[in-house]
């Protein structure tokens, strides 16, 4: 029989309230970078960037530690198909439907890119933790996730997927952030291959037994 996950059997008492610090840190974390930072493609500053992802970190930890994990709070999923039909659907169908996206195109990469990818990661791994996922693991389904999609995988495959011509250079500005400008499709293509050994050095972590000595939970079997 499997011991209680982590956060409802760890002897630190601290372990318990973790979701939801992580929860509260997050949520003020996405409402300071929604409301005090540009809506831009562009990454006008790296701390722009960090804040980004700090606030994803935080909900992150709040799926991963989410003490209550029964097949019965399935019902909890249907909380992300009302935001992503309610709200980010309709907006980015809007772009396409009323052309808005040339017009509005920075608005329209926040919500495809910014919103939804990340919307994508947290229900998954929030389906996963609810069903009885373990955190570590929980949480290296969502840290492969925010890899792919900044190791210029979807870059790379926007060329080839559509009806276009292979560019001579890519610019993109999670790379640019890296690299210090736009590099060559073939570039982009190596700095995408250099990211398989870190989401596979990342996925053979023991996270969940890191997280049972850090808690004192006892371990699972």
């Amino acid at each position: 029989m499997n011991h209680p996950d982590p956060p409802l059997d760890a002897r630190r008492p601290w372990a318990a309230h973790i979701w939801w610090i992580a929860l509260a840190t997050g949520a003020a974390g996405f409402a300071f970078v929604w409301l005090a930072t540009p809506h831009t493609r562009d990454i006008e500053a790296a701390w722009q960037l960090a804040a980004k992802l700090l606030a994803f970190a935080c909900l992150c930890c709040a799926i991963a530690f989410f003490p209550w994990v029964s097949p019965r709070l399935h019902w909890l999923l249907y909380v992300p198909f009302v935001v992503l039909t309610g709200y980010l659907v309709p907006r980015i169908s809007w772009f396409y439907y009323g052309d808005g996206a040339r017009a509005h195109g920075d608005a329209f990469y926040t919500h495809l890119y910014l919103l939804l990818y990340p919307g994508i990661v947290l229900s998954v791994a929030a389906a996963y933790r609810i069903g009885g996922g373990s955190p570590g693991r929980c949480l290296k389904i969502m840290a492969t996730g925010v890899l792919i999609v900044f190791s210029g995988f979807l870059d790379v495959m926007w060329q080839v997927v559509n009806p276009v011509a292979i560019p001579e250079t890519i610019d993109a500005p999670h790379i640019n952030l890296f690299t210090g400008g736009p590099i060559s499709f073939g570039a982009a293509i190596w700095f995408t291959l250099a990211h398989v050994p870190i989401i596979a050095g990342i996925n053979l972590l023991p996270l969940d037994r890191w997280i049972e000595r850090l808690t004192g939970a006892a371990p699972r079997r």
